[in-house]
């Protein structure tokens, strides 16, 4: 007969295989977790700024229309540059101080490039008749039969994303404002 070696039996097993197969399983899941948070943290950073990019994106567009609006015909001539007037709300006068931030933001005040008044924006008069720097009538010397005069605007607009995330840009333009 064959001497066979004893096995041990299971009143003799201590389970650390066991143990340490349940603390890795319980890592992993908490990595798992840790990540799982992290990517939704990241996906709501990146719809946040998308967000943020759609409302930059629509006052951009009512900044490009209010100048647009301007440099057509002779809009900048516009009556509503002296008296403030109620036909033409988005129009301002130098003397009037306007808080873009406190402003409601209606039709009584501004005017919407879109439908959805995800687009707003008004112009304010800064300067009539200004002479440009460098050309003749500045430095002292004689007229040129060039236009060298203009009319600066504050344009101030608004735009809204889908989400209410609102941005609001102000632009400095000018128009030539010599008349034939």
């Amino acid at each position: 007969m064959m001497n066979y070696p004893k096995l041990h039996s299971p009143k003799r097993q201590k389970g650390a295989t066991l143990i340490i197969a349940l603390v890795v399983l319980l890592l992993i899941m908490m990595m798992g977790v840790g990540a799982l948070n992290t990517s939704n943290t990241q996906l709501q950073l990146a719809g946040n700024l998308q967000f943020d990019d759609g409302a930059m994106n629509n006052t951009e567009t009512a900044v490009a229309t209010a100048e647009q609006w301007l440099s057509s015909g002779n809009n900048y001539l516009n009556s509503g540059f002296t008296v403030y007037s109620g036909a033409t709300p988005h129009l301002r006068t130098m003397a009037e101080t306007i808080d873009p931030f406190t402003l409601a933001w209606s039709d009584s005040n501004s005017q919407s490039v879109a439908s959805n008044n995800a687009q707003r924006y008004y112009i304010q008069q800064l300067s009539i008749n200004n002479i440009l720097f460098g050309s003749n009538l500045a430095s002292g010397k004689q007229k040129s039969s060039a236009c060298n005069k203009v009319n600066t605007y504050l344009i101030t607009a608004r735009g809204t994303s889908a989400r209410g995330a609102t941005k609001f840009v102000q632009d400095y333009y000018s128009v030539l404002s010599c008349t034939p």
